[in-house]
């Protein structure tokens, strides 16, 4: 196959998205800036397969959870670094929730992701609570080790373009788009939430989110689970544990502040009671849609110009699946997309 793609963005979509095509043989190029930040590269990469507000599964778990481990694992043999962590989550329950979490326990599609529930036996450190319940087939990707490995590669193999994509370059040329002299049957826009000033995809729903990250350093925690109450606090190594996350729909810039800040530790505090160090403070900004579901498809007016976006707070686990099936989407003759990722939804 000659057709020739282009990729705006290097975040999560757009490097397994590329990822895809490569295995596939596909032709493309990616454009990408080192100086635009990416959601990506802040992220604290935690996979969860349960929704804690209403004890329900994600979205789409069952499907996307086994791409998700086959993609990444196939990753780090590829790139020849690690990069998926598998850690159990402990969620510290009340009395009328660990009731519901029993309950959950005997459902037949729960028992591959609720390992157990029991008394609080997770050593010093976490302050009181009768019971947990525990959730498996959770932990984190280094995002960001991963991305920049991916980069590396992808430039080692002349496959992207470092520099700032400006919409008003985009051109059309005898069925084809062009980009300062590049020419390409498709562009595909990975962007993240900067596809809010898309002039072809701007006006999809997009609602992005602003989200702050600590990392600290404390001594005497415990470091064989996450611990979620409230936040999560993830350990990474090293004495050190990644604590979030804020959400802002009100500020879409990628600055700290002392609020954000001042919330995490006051959660943090009500949960362990150890001393402890900040050592890192970030923010990024997620691209969330307004039903929180995934973005793909072609735009209905321009043929030539598709999207790949939308993967929101739970992209690690969906953007290898997602990836997959936009890369068929793409390179398939009339291959379907579900309606409810489809771009069609909000025509």
């Amino acid at each position: 196959m000659n057709k020739k793609f282009l990729i705006v963005g290097q975040g999560i979509a757009g490097s397994l998205l590329a990822y895809n095509m490569y295995k596939a043989g596909l032709n493309f190029k990616i454009i990408s800036s080192l100086e635009l930040r990416k959601a990506s590269d802040v992220a604290a990469g935690l996979f969860n397969p349960v929704v804690f507000k209403r004890l329900t599964k994600s979205w789409m778990v069952d499907d996307c959870l086994p791409v998700m481990f086959d993609t990444y694992r196939e990753l780090e043999e590829f790139l020849g670094h690690k990069f998926v962590y598998e850690k159990d989550i402990l969620k510290p329950l009340s009395e009328q929730e660990t009731l519901l979490w029993k309950e959950r326990r005997e459902q037949e599609n729960f028992t591959n992701y609720i390992a157990d529930i029991g008394i609080n036996n997770v050593g010093k450190g976490i302050k009181g609570f009768s019971s947990y319940g525990r959730v498996t087939k959770s932990g984190y990707v280094d995002m960001p080790k991963m991305l920049k490995k991916l980069r590396k590669f992808f430039k080692r193999e002349g496959l992207i373009i470092d520099s700032y994509f400006d919409y008003k370059d985009l051109g059309f040329i005898d069925n084809q788009i062009s980009w300062h002299g590049v020419m390409a049957e498709t562009i595909v826009f990975c962007e993240g939430y900067r596809a809010v000033d898309n002039p072809y995809f701007g006006d999809l729903g997009f609602k992005p989110t602003k989200g702050e990250l600590l990392e600290i350093y404390c001594k005497d925690l415990q470091e064989d689970y996450i611990i979620n109450k409230q936040l999560f606090v993830m350990p990474v190594g090293n004495h050190r544990f990644k604590v979030g996350a804020t959400y802002d729909w009100n500020h879409l810039d990628e600055e700290t502040t002392e609020e954000a800040k001042s919330d995490l530790t006051e959660r943090l505090d009500d949960l362990i009671d150890l001393p402890y160090k900040i050592v890192n403070h970030w923010a990024g900004v997620r691209p969330t849609v307004s039903d929180r579901r995934p973005i793909l498809g072609i735009h209905p007016l321009h043929e030539h110009i598709a999207i790949f976006n939308g993967l929101g707070t739970k992209g690690v686990m969906l953007a290898p699946y997602f990836a997959r099936e936009m890369t068929r989407f793409l390179s398939v003759s009339d291959y379907p997309l579900d309606k409810e990722i489809d771009i069609r939804r909000f025509l």
